[in-house]
């Protein structure tokens, strides 16, 4: 979504979205290829912000709808990789919460998930950065585009205790205009 609607809400709204573009952009949620950032949905869902505890060990987040469809996907191919073909037709069968099965997915993904595969002897591994940022442009709001972070650490809560996360007022008003 264009960051001008992201931060765009009322004072009053139940939900601010706060978090700073720098934040943003180091969690990869941030894309600023065009005219205007724009936030990257599932990005932003996956973040740190968004969870409610943490530990050493562990940290209640988000769940993530893409590892369930991935999840179905290694379900029914049952290997590291598949064809194309095979790909196409079961994701063009799959639903999520924003997109309904049965679809014609575009050509332009078709052809990509056939670049990938020519990349990698004619098949699709789909544990590879390039099918997931496929599965990111057949499921946007679902799947997060792999961001490559210069911290590792980044996603993690503990990273960000202490560090500012949120815009101030002023900013976010200058970016909603």
């Amino acid at each position: 979504i264009p960051i001008s609607r992201f931060y765009g809400q009322e004072d009053t709204a139940k939900y601010k979205f706060s978090e700073s573009q720098d934040y943003l952009r180091q969690i990869g949620a941030l894309d600023e290829s065009g005219r205007e950032a724009k936030v990257r949905v599932a990005n932003y869902v996956q973040g740190p912000s968004n969870c409610i505890a943490s530990s050493t060990y562990y940290s209640v987040c988000c769940l993530s709808e893409c590892e369930g469809l991935l999840n179905e996907l290694e379900s029914k191919v049952q290997a590291p990789t598949a064809e194309p073909q095979r790909l196409l037709n079961l994701v063009s069968g799959m639903s999520s919460s924003t997109v309904d099965a049965p679809r014609q997915l575009p050509k332009a993904l078709a052809e990509r998930l056939g670049d990938i595969a020519g990349q990698s002897g004619g098949e699709v591994p789909l544990h590879g950065r390039l099918f997931a940022e496929w599965l990111h442009h057949a499921f946007p709001n679902e799947c997060p585009y792999p961001q490559i972070s210069e911290e590792a650490g980044a996603m993690a809560p503990k990273h960000w205790k202490g560090k500012q996360v949120a815009a101030d007022k002023d900013e976010r008003a200058q970016l909603a205009n």
